[in-house]
Formats: structure tokens, sequence, C-alpha cells
């Protein structure tokens, strides 16, 4: 049997763990004693901490194992989220679930690293350590058949599982070649013996007993989630025997000014509000020089997660409002203003219960005790025009904010996002956000109306207090009217008294339109003209606000020196590496590589090394233009400085964008050898077709796709080769029930034709008894 030194946290996996107990179940009973298990090691390493599920360590290597606990068909690759499809009341729904492949990859690599430079600094060894990460499947019926696998079994370096195969892919693994020595030691530098119970949850008697002899009544376990003003852990309350969560100031906020009155403010305003819709807070107290709030616990997700994995409804929507709303008339009307409301701090239940928390930064109305107490505290991306400008903050700012939220919910965007924080307050302050309704067609006027009127920059055109808001949402799911127009009868009393007389009747109403069109009409044209003979200057001052992506990077090179310290963000195609040393790397990227102008480069320094972006042509850089460099043709060269360098696997996205998405989804099958057309995206420069192919035969099979091309009536479209660098594979062999998907990339084709034929394997001689894979398409 397996030796199991650590046995799996009751507490860290609360959701997962009875999955990972059956892991390790089965590994203990089918590994022999030369192996040791390691469940739920917490590694600290880098000032980041990782929880793994398992670590197995044996004499042919090291295998870090990821366990999943879902059922039904999994769909996913290297280059994308996981999915989990599933039948729910009888209809099929998806369900994201990261992606596990990245995490047990990353996971591995810190397990290596860990070791070596532990085992390097006690015992001045090296050792190539061999890891080998997995991910497992605990139900026996889940289908991991259609993931769309690099090679049989395998997501690049990582190997996909069911359970029942996992002891036996361990004992066969060759590779590594350790003693019963080395095993011992690698497990003590991942987790010394005098760590392997800490997580183990004890028993009521224990807990008593610990109460008893350590006067800690309560114990914190993994991180949950961090804001602002704190980071909330899992706890346990030892007293009351339940869990609870409890939130931590920041150690770095401690220095700063009124940091803990603040900290101890949000904790008695909170514990003060007694409402369904608010996370409870129960107490507050200090240890050993660090602040604590003990807080009810919420078992399920931030609304921003929840709208992440669902799709949302103009009802859920509306719901789920109703809920925060209900929850702020409480508190406005205890005097309590939130001001920093935004998705992370309003939590859905997995029952369905909507509840508001983080009063952080709340501020009692009319109080001046805190200094910090009228400054535009809260969160850019949802704060309201007077809190950005520091003028005097109300509950209508809680309105705009929730206003934000309702955008958010019915169109799936903020209505002022930005890829700076310069650019998202300069739209909140001067600009109008997109007419929800121009996002998503299912949005009635009447609720467009409201949620209009919340985003008003003046606090005196909105709402008139939260209840207000409450009453305008609750009528428009009560009267179901999401889908007719507003009359002006029925908003005239949410319009500012001065504009009043101007809409009181149809006929006042078309006058009043008609002269403000005119002049806006005027307006506009003059404005266009204005506009025309300053494009390019405006476009520079935009740039030097707002930074640089691949839309205007052009302009950067004109006079690189012009804007030195702007930020960038942008994507190139990894060029060549111009300098190594020990604590940086500078590589060249090629970016706008099809613009008017041709290829330009742009030299990047980065404090990683390059193996970091994986293996990758195309490259995201985050950082700021800090220099300029020579190149080898002595040309001048912008030099960023990244703070974030990742490789990214589909470029065309955002290099090449689709202005077009249609989803055949049709299949062309040749004795079991299928070739499914499952979306087709038209770009300026290119036509992008995605394709599922699968060996349903019980032998394995060749399947030639080479030379697809496009029919147009009499013109013909063919392939781009090339394209991003990506290999095109002429030729797959795929063993029975493998599938794989790939992307071909053609010449663009006329859209306006409405129809085209697309064929794929036309060279047919090169394989006998194979014919061209057909498929006509419409749009």
């Amino acid at each position: 049997m397996g030796q199991v030194l650590k046995q799996v946290s009751k507490i860290s996996g609360v959701y997962g763990q009875p999955g990972e107990e059956k892991v390790s179940q089965i590994l203990a009973a089918n590994l022999s004693d030369q192996y040791v298990i390691l469940n739920s090691p917490r590694l600290y390493y880098h000032g980041a901490t990782f929880d793994i599920d398992h670590v197995v360590i044996g004499p042919n290597g090291i295998f870090v194992i990821e366990t999943k606990n879902m059922q039904g068909t999994i769909l996913g690759g290297i280059m994308g989220n996981w999915v989990q499809e599933r039948k729910r009341s009888g209809k099929r729904g998806k369900v994201k679930i990261g992606n596990p492949a990245n995490q047990v990859s990353q996971y591995g690599k810190v397990v290596k690293s860990l070791l070596g430079s532990r085992l390097a600094y006690e015992t001045g060894k090296k050792i190539n350590f061999k890891i080998y990460p997995i991910v497992v499947f605990v139900n026996d019926d889940t289908d991991i058949t259609r993931m769309d696998y690099d090679k049989p079994g395998y997501i690049g370096r990582v190997k996909v599982l069911r359970i029942s195969e996992l002891a036996d892919y361990i004992m066969r693994r060759e590779g590594g070649d350790y003693n019963s020595e080395d095993i011992g030691q690698f497990a003590e530098l991942l987790v010394p013996v005098d760590q392997r119970d800490q997580t183990v949850y004890f028993s009521p008697d224990k807990f008593l007993e610990f109460a008893k002899t350590s006067g800690d009544r309560y114990e914190t376990f993994e991180e949950l989630g961090r804001g602002n003003f704190g980071v909330v852990y899992r706890g346990f309350d030892y007293k009351l025997e339940q869990e609870i969560a409890i939130k931590k100031l920041p150690l770095a906020s401690q220095g700063e000014p009124n940091a803990v009155n603040r900290f101890y403010r949000e904790a008695q305003i909170a514990s003060g509000l007694q409402h369904d819709n608010i996370v409870a807070v129960y107490d507050y107290y200090e240890d050993s020089g660090e602040y604590f709030i003990v807080m009810e616990i919420v078992d399920g997700q931030t609304l921003e997660e929840y709208v992440r994995n669902n799709e949302v409804s103009v009802n859920d929507a509306l719901r789920i409002i109703q809920e925060v709303c209900k929850a702020l008339v409480y508190a406005h009307e205890n005097l309590v203003i939130h001001r920093d409301l935004k998705p992370s701090n309003i939590l859905v239940a997995h029952d369905g219960t909507v509840k508001v928390t983080d009063f952080g930064i709340a501020k009692l109305a009319h109080s001046t005790d805190l200094t910090l107490e009228d400054t535009g505290a809260g969160t850019p991306v949802s704060m309201s025009p007077e809190q950005i400008t520091g003028r005097p903050v109300t509950e209508k700012s809680d309105v705009f904010s929730l206003g934000v939220m309702l955008y958010y919910l019915v169109t799936g965007k903020m209505p002022f996002d930005g890829e700076h924080l310069g650019e998202i307050v300069h739209k909140i302050v001067h600009l109008e956000p997109v007419l929800p309704r121009k996002i998503n067609n299912q949005i009635s006027p009447d609720l467009e109306f409201v949620i209009l009127k919340a985003l008003e920059k003046n606090p005196e055109d909105r709402f008139g207090s939260m209840a207000e808001f409450l009453l305008a949402v609750r009528e428009l799911s009560d009267s179901g009217r999401l889908s007719q127009s507003p009359g002006p009868q029925k908003w005239l009393k949410y319009i500012p008294g001065v504009f009043r007389p101007l809409l009181k009747t149809q006929q006042k109403l078309f006058s009043t339109i008609t002269v403000v069109s005119l002049i806006i009409f005027t307006g506009i044209l003059g404005f266009q003209v204005y506009m025309d003979s300053n494009q390019l200057s405006q476009q520079a001052v935009l740039t030097k606000q707002y930074g640089f992506t691949n839309e205007n990077i052009k302009l950067l090179f004109d006079n690189p020196k012009l804007y030195m310290g702007l930020p960038v963000n942008i994507v190139g195609r990894l060029d060549k590496i111009v300098e190594i040393n020990d604590n940086n790397t500078q590589f060249s990227i090629v970016v706008n590589p099809n613009g008017e102008t041709g290829n330009q480069n742009i030299v990047v320094s980065y404090n990683k090394p390059l193996s970091t972006l994986g293996l990758t042509s195309y490259v995201k850089v985050t950082g700021s233009i800090q220099n300029t460099t020579k190149t080898p043709e002595n040309a001048q060269t912008p030099l960023v400085i990244a703070d974030k360098a990742e490789g990214i696997e589909d470029p065309w996205s955002i290099l090449a964008p689709s202005q077009y998405t249609l989803y055949p989804n049709k299949t062309v099958n040749q004795n079991g050898k299928l070739v499914r057309l499952d979306k087709v995206e038209f770009a300026e420069q290119e036509t992008r077709l995605f394709l599922t192919v699968k060996n349903e035969g019980t032998s394995g099979d060749v399947f030639l796709l080479a030379n697809p091309i496009a029919k147009q009536g009499s013109r013909q479209f063919g392939e781009l080769n090339g394209s991003y660098r990506i290999r095109q594979q002429p030729t797959l062999q795929l063993q029975p029930l493998q599938e794989a998907r790939k992307v071909v990339f053609l010449e663009p084709l006329d859209r306006n034709r409405k129809n085209a034929s697309v064929i794929l394997g036309s060279d047919n001689d090169i394989l006998m008894g194979q014919q061209p894979y057909t498929f006509d398409i419409k749009w």
C-alpha cells in the first residue's frame, strides 16, 4: 500500500473534499509502499500560496495531481477555459470550470522550483526532478473523450485521466530514478513532518480541548478573497461550532492614517445592520497586533463570478437588483451609505439569496469623524462622478453605482470601461454610456430609461432615493413591461421640473424633439468639420491620455520619444532574443504585421525568463514606453519595460477580430471518419474555419485535409499558409474515438454573396478511398 503522509484537508477542500478523499483511497490501496502520498499540501513560494490536491513521490518520478469532481461531458484544451456540458431540467447547460491543465502545469513548475531551491540550499546537491502533472476526473461516467487533446490523453504536458486509470499510469511511468532516501527527503522538503496535520478537521471534543489550552476561539484557514480593505479567510468558531468568514486587515494598511479606525468602523457599522440581504457581522478583535472581523460565511459566488458562469436573463437581473436595493434602502434608512458597490461586493448564494458585503469605506451620513470621510474612495469602474471629483457623497451615489450593476447584468459589460484608469474616470465624468439596447435588444425602452436615469451625471437628475429606484425596478418586474414603450406621462415625475411643461402633451413632446433634433444635427455638422481638421492632433492627445493598443500603435513609430512613460497593452509576434542575463530578458516583437506600413519592431525588457511565455508565437505585453534602442539596422526602436508578458494562443481574436460569425455545425461522415464545421469567422484579412475531426471507427485512421478551399460562384479562395505561424497539418492520424480540433485560414470570402462551399482534402488522389469533405453554408 502507498504511504499516506498527509491526509486530505477537511477545510481547504470543503467543496472538492469527497473527490479528493476518493483519490487518496485509490492511491493508498493501489500503489506499492515505495510511493508516498501528500494530500492537500500547502506550499509557500515566492510570496504566493499554492493549495495542491495531491503530490505522489515514487521511485519513478513526482506526480502532481489536480482532482476534478465534475460529471457529464468535458470540453476544452490548452487554448481556453474548460467547459462542463450537462443536462439540467431537460436542457443542456454548459458550466465553465477554468483551465485545470494550465493550473496543474503551474503547480508542477512550483513543486520543481521549490524542491530544487531548497535541496540546493540545504545540501548543495542538484537533481533533475521528473515532474508529471495530472488532471484526474473522479466520476467514472464523466466523458473526457471529446476534449481537444494535443496527443492521445495529453493536453500539453498534462495527462488527463479517469480515476480508474490513475494508479496504473503512475506505476508504469518511466523517467525518475529515486531511492527511498531521496523520496523521504523530497517529502520532508515539501511538507515537513511537523506541518502534516495543520489543516486536519478536529472533532467537537478536540475543538473544545484546543480552545481551553490555546485560549483562541477562532481558527483561520484558506483565503476566500480579497478587496481594497481586507483579506477574507474561511474560519471556524470553536465556541459556537460553526463555519465563519474572518476578514483580516492587510498588514501593509496598518501604517496608513486611520486604516485601523476605518477597519473597526466597518465592523461597527455592519454589525448594526441586521438584514437578510446584508452579510452579518458577528464580532471583531485584535490578536498580536493584527485586526480581524468575524462575519457570516456565504456559500456561493460573487456577482462577477455569477455573471461569468451563468446566462443572466433580464428577469434574473431585475430580481438580483431588487434584492440589493432592499439591502441599501435599509442601510440608507439607518444613515449608512455603502460607497463601494461593485460585482465583487455582491454575493449570490447557491440558494439564490443575494447579499451585500464589504462596508469597508461605508459612510455614516453627516459624520465627520475621519479625515478621509469625504474623499473619492471607492472602485473607479463603478464610482459616481461626484465621488471621483471629490464632491459630497449622498445615497444617490449608491443609486449611480447600482445603476452600473444593473447595466452590467443586462448587457454583460460595464457602462464605463477602458484599458486605463484615466480612460475610465474620463468616461464616468464626461461621457454617456453606450445605450443598453444597442448591446442587448431584449432590453425594453422602459428598462433602458430606468438604467440611464440611475446613471445621470448630476445627482439631482437621478432617482430621488434608493427606495424610488427600487419602486421603478419593481414596477417593471410586476407589470411585465419588458418589451413595451413607456408613455411620456409615465416617467414625467422623474423629469426635472424645468423641462416638464415641454413634455406634458404628445404635441409638445413632438415639437420639443423636432427642435432639439435640428439643433443637434446642426451641431454635428459643425463639429465634424472641426474634427476632420484636427483628427491627427486629437489622436495624439487621446493616445497620451490612454496609452497604446494594437489599434493606435502605428502612431508610436512616428516619434517614439514623444510618448515616453505612456502605458502599452499590445499583442505582437515573437521575433528574436536581443539579450539575456541573470536578471532580465530582452526580446523583440513584431506589431502591426499586416498593416499599411509593414512590420514594425518593439523591444521588450522583461524581468523573467522567456520560457514563462510557453510554446507560443505571439505574446501579450503590458507595461510602458521607457526609452528607445537601436536595432542592428541602426533604426530607433521603442523600448517597453514589461510588467507582464504572457503567451496567447489565439492572436487573431485581437489582431483580426471577427466582423461576422457563423455557426454551421455541419458534419460530413465518411465511413466513421467525421469532420464537423463548427464555426466560421469572417475577418477583414481572412476567413477562419473551426473544425472538429473525429474517428468513430474501430481502428486507427488517417484524415486528409490538404489544400482546403472555398468557392463562391466562379471565384475560388485558397488557404493562407503560415497564418499566425500556426503549423497546418494536411493529414491527421486518429485512434478509435479520438477527436481533434484545428483552425484553417482562408482568403477572405465575399460576405455579400451570402453563401459558399467549403472543400477540405481537395487532393484526394493521395489517400485512396477518401473523397473531399464538402460543406455548403449560407448566412
